[in-house]
């Protein structure tokens, strides 16, 4: 499953990061790294954006960089 598959509210534990460089080292950057949990806040009505919680931080991500993280419930 990816972030961009889960529901307002679900939590999941980061598996695997699948986006290219640049992006990658952003995402880990903000902390969305294998191991940590993530959780899902809000997106946008199309589902563009996507407002996420990691580490205690609120991230907004966009839609390619939210369907290359793969999350376990």
């Amino acid at each position: 499953m990816r972030v961009s598959d889960m529901k307002i509210g679900d939590e999941a534990v980061i598996k695997k990061v699948t986006a290219e460089e640049p992006i990658r080292s952003r995402l880990y950057a903000m902390g969305i790294t294998r191991g940590n949990r993530i959780k899902l806040l809000d997106h946008t009505l199309k589902k563009q954006t996507w407002e996420v919680e990691i580490e205690g931080t609120r991230v907004a991500l966009r839609d390619e960089e939210a369907k290359s993280i793969e999350v376990e419930k």
